[in-house]
């Protein structure tokens, strides 16, 4: 018969050693919204009356970690919102557009249906975040220019 002595103190420190997991910190860098491409609703400041053709829909998303993160973190949200808009501006870029409007974070429903929202809203299962963010990519038209600049002044 085979003496068990041996079994408790390896069982013991066995389970003593995986009692816990490494905290690791995930580093998050820093995005700014691009102000100057991007449009949440229709384009603004400069642009407000510009003509524009619309190029289509465009997509963009972006995960990243949260295991370690405490509860939903809005900041990060946000964060990524931005990081996420700016990658919709090189989308549009790729089809000749200028900028990019109406944009919205739209977040899966349990039964299945999508809702979108102007503001930035983010899903997390619990190890990781995602934002999908979708807009209407637009070209803006030259502007026209004054019958005193289109024709020269005469000597």
């Amino acid at each position: 018969m085979l003496k068990l002595g041996w079994f408790f103190p390896v069982f013991v420190f066995l389970m003593v050693s995986c009692a816990s997991v490494p905290e690791e910190r995930v580093h998050h860098d820093h995005s700014t919204f691009p102000e100057s491409g991007v449009f949440p609703e229709l384009p603004s400041g400069k642009f407000k009356n510009r003509e524009y053709q619309i190029l289509g829909w465009v997509r963009s998303k972006a995960h990243w970690p949260t295991l370690h993160e405490e509860g939903y973190n809005e900041g990060l949200c946000r964060n990524y919102f931005n990081k996420t808009s700016r990658s919709l501006l090189k989308e549009a870029k790729k089809v000749g557009a200028d900028a990019v409007i109406q944009v919205r974070s739209g977040v899966f429903m349990l039964d299945g249906r999508v809702q979108e929202f102007p503001t930035p809203e983010c899903s997390d299962d619990g190890a990781e975040g995602e934002i999908l963010l979708r807009g209407i990519a637009i070209k803006f038209k030259p502007l026209a220019r004054s019958d005193s600049e289109a024709a020269p002044l005469a000597p």
